[in-house]
This record gives structure tokens, C-alpha cells and sequence, in this order.
């Protein structure tokens, strides 16, 4: 074979090689996903995990998101986004809204952003079809007796852990600059201990929900509440509380008791404006009776 010729060999080679080469290049590089296939994974990641127990648990306690109706067991997954139907913009700057079907319950997603995960910018929510709704049920009617009783009591016992509404001495604390002895509340007489705090705020809500307020209310650098040889004193300024949920008990939708809890999804009102958005209310049975144990 001539020079000229292996030459134009090895150059036809090469070419050859380098565009599939090229090609394989291409073809291997991952493809950007357009606007709506990452809402539909995002959808379906945020589906996924509600199905999966241990993730819905852990989604729940650390987002503080709602759960499952407890009606509903699992939720179907959609393939398409076309199985969702969109809600224009509620003032909320999510980029996408969109509602799920469950009848009589819909499952809403508000999404942010074109994140790689849903809960690092998504929400989810459950609501009910107001028109379903059958006030005061009797057959909820034991159910409502007991939160009638608890809520009650639950605003109360939150501002005392709070030191709000508590009657504190007019004169400085000269040991502790910016508190004040506690002289007196309405529900503890002479208040001397935090265990008396407790005491009273653990008869409204169960420990395990209540305790995790405690290292901040009594074991921060500041305090709400410091305890000093039989002597009670309450920081002066204490923090603000955001204004608290108006539930309606006639407005229960629906309980179901596992084990020692009982769950009630319930509906806020405003008025004669009802909100559609579920809550959970937790009700837990101890020894010395019904407590709250998580409001969601």
C-alpha cells in the first residue's frame, strides 16, 4: 500500500473514531429537564414519601406538615400532570399550585422553586369540601366533649409557660437584672418552683409534646423562668406568641383512635367563614387523663 494511501486510511479511521466518539459524548450527557417534568417529580417524590410511613413521620415532625387525612391510607400516584388541577396564584409566590383530587379531601402543592427535592422547596396541605362538612356530629359528639375541655385550657397554659398574664413584683430583681419575682397567677396561688409550672401545663398537654419547650423556657442563657431557694422570678419582656389557631370542635371532620391517641382532623372559622385546610389535633390518654399531644 502506498504512503498516500495509508494516510488517507488512518485519516478516514480517525474521523470515524472521533465521531462516535463524539456522538457517545452526547448522547450520555444528562438532559435538562423541562418546567413541568421536574413539578411532576417533584409531585411524585412528595406522593411517595406520604405513602411511605417512616418518611411521612419524619417529614411531619420535622416540617411540622400536615398528615394524611386519617380517612385516607395511601394516596395513588400520578403519572401525569395532567392528573392535577392548577389554581391560580394565591398571593403565596409559589411558581406552581396545583390540587390533587381525593375526594371528599383535595391534596394541594404549592412549589417554589426548580429544586432537586420537594420538601426543600414545596408545601403540602390536605382540604376538605366544605359542603360536606356535618357540624356538630353526633357520632363525634365524645370526641368534641374532650377538646372542648382541653382547648379550653390549652391558650391559658402556653402563656403561663410563657410567663404571659403572670403577676410579677413591682421591684427589680437585684440578683437577676431584667426579672421579677412571681407574686401570683390565675390558676397558681404563691407560685414558688418551675415544677409548679410544669405541673399545670402537663395537665392540659401531654409531656412528650410539652417538654420540647422546656430547654428554651427554663434552661436557655435567658430564661423565661428562673427558680432561686423557694423564690420564683419571670423575665419582664416576655417573647410574643403568634395569635392562636381558632379551632371550630363543632366543625369536626372525622377521628380515628390508635393505641393510647386519638386523631381529629378539624377545620378553623373565622366568623362565619369557614377555612378548608385540615389540622390534626392529637389527643392522648394517659393515666391521669386526656391531654393534647400535637396540633398540626
Amino acid at each position: 500500500m502506498k504512503d498516500g494511501e495509508h494516510m488517507k486510511k488512518l485519516i478516514v479511521i480517525l474521523s470515524i473514531f472521533l465521531l462516535v466518539t463524539g456522538c457517545s459524548t452526547k448522547t450520555n450527557e444528562p438532559k435538562e429537564m423541562t418546567f413541568d417534568e421536574r413539578m411532576l417529580m417533584l409531585i411524585q417524590e412528595c406522593i411517595s414519601d406520604y405513602n411511605t410511613s417512616v418518611a411521612a413521620d419524619s417529614i411531619i415532625h420535622t416540617l411540622d406538615t400536615p398528615p394524611l387525612p386519617v380517612e385516607i391510607e395511601t394516596i395513588t400516584q400520578i403519572e401525569s400532570l395532567k392528573d392535577l388541577k392548577t389554581r391560580e396564584d394565591d398571593h403565596s409566590n409559589a411558581k406552581y399550585i396545583a390540587e390533587l383530587d381525593l375526594n371528599p379531601y383535595k391534596m394541594v402543592f404549592h412549589i417554589y422553586g426548580e429544586c432537586d427535592s420537594f420538601w426543600a422547596c414545596g408545601e403540602a396541605s390536605f382540604e376538605v369540601d366544605i359542603d360536606t362538612i356535618y357540624p356538630d356530629n353526633p357520632k363525634l359528639a365524645s370526641t368534641k366533649t374532650i377538646l372542648d375541655e382541653l382547648l379550653a385550657k390549652d391558650r391559658k397554659a402556653f402563656d403561663y409557660l410563657y410567663g404571659i398574664g403572670v403577676e410579677l413584683a413591682n421591684q427589680e430583681s437585684e440578683k437577676y437584672p431584667g426579672y421579677y419575682q412571681v407574686i401570683n397567677t390565675a390558676e397558681i396561688e404563691n407560685p414558688t418552683s418551675i415544677d409548679q409550672i410544669k405541673n399545670y401545663v402537663e395537665q392540659v398537654f401531654d409531656i412528650n409534646f410539652i417538654s420540647q419547650f422546656y430547654a428554651e423556657v427554663f434552661e436557655s442563657e435567658s430564661p423565661i423562668y428562673i427558680e432561686d431557694n423557694g423564690v420564683l422570678y419571670c423575665i419582664q419582656n416576655v417573647p410574643s406568641i403568634t395569635d392562636e389557631q381558632v379551632f371550630n370542635t363543632s366543625l369536626i371532620i372525622s377521628s380515628k383512635e390508635i393505641e393510647n391517641q386519638i386523631l381529629v382532623d378539624i377545620v378553623s372559622s373565622y366568623g362565619d367563614i369557614i377555612d378548608p385546610e385540615l389540622k390534626r389535633i392529637i389527643i392522648t390518654k394517659t393515666e391521669n387523663g386526656y391531654r393534647l399531644g400535637g396540633l398540626y
